[in-house]
């Protein structure tokens, strides 16, 4: 008996649990969807407090106030050559998007988070269907990918990245409910 294609999965623990509901049809969409904060949190850990401070105070988010658009641009570009994993210069990416689309300050900060974590979110789901297109059948890849889309899309990535935004504790951020109590098991 095999232990299912995510077993090698070659993704972070958070993924790999996510891909595993996904893949069970036991687990109801919303099941899944309260995964997918808990799997983009853990991505967000890699951007460490270093960096989000400075990319904050690029685009004016901090006590300094706004910078001017070209230095705020510079600060942004300095970052993204500075970035020492996929999530920061993702972020960094997505920071010189929104400060060429005219945002500034907590705005641009919040803005350039929610399509990180909404490109990191779709990222991940494609990794997860071509790990199952190698592993498992073409139908199973098929709908493990549709379930976590619509997983992605039923979670408040807004609310999420709100939160990461306004320095809420990714703990309170992904709090899953409890469903050991005795009517709380798999809805029929």
């Amino acid at each position: 008996m095999s232990d299912g294609p995510y077993k090698t999965l070659n993704m972070s623990p958070k993924w790999k649990a996510l891909a595993k509901l996904a893949g069970n049809s036991a687990h109801a969409a919303g099941e899944v969807a309260e995964a997918v904060p808990a799997a983009l949190v853990a991505d967000w850990s890699e951007i460490g407090p270093g960096f989000l401070r400075q990319l904050r105070a690029a685009l004016g988010d901090d006590d300094r106030g706004m910078l001017l658009p070209g230095v705020a641009k510079e600060e942004v570009q300095r970052l993204r050559a500075q970035a020492a994993n996929p999530m920061q210069a993702l972020l960094a990416d997505n920071a010189q998007d929104v400060l060429r689309d005219g945002y500034r300050g907590a705005e641009a900060f919040e803005e350039a988070t929610a399509a990180t974590l909404a490109e990191r979110a779709d990222r991940g789901v494609r990794q997860v269907e071509e790990h199952y297109r190698r592993e498992a059948s073409q139908g199973k890849a098929a709908d493990i990918r549709a379930r976590l889309t619509d997983s992605v899309t039923a979670a408040n990535l807004r609310g999420l990245a709100a939160g990461l935004a306004a320095g809420v504790s990714t703990r309170d951020l992904t709090a899953s409910t409890d469903r050991s109590g005795l009517d709380e098991g798999v809805r029929l």
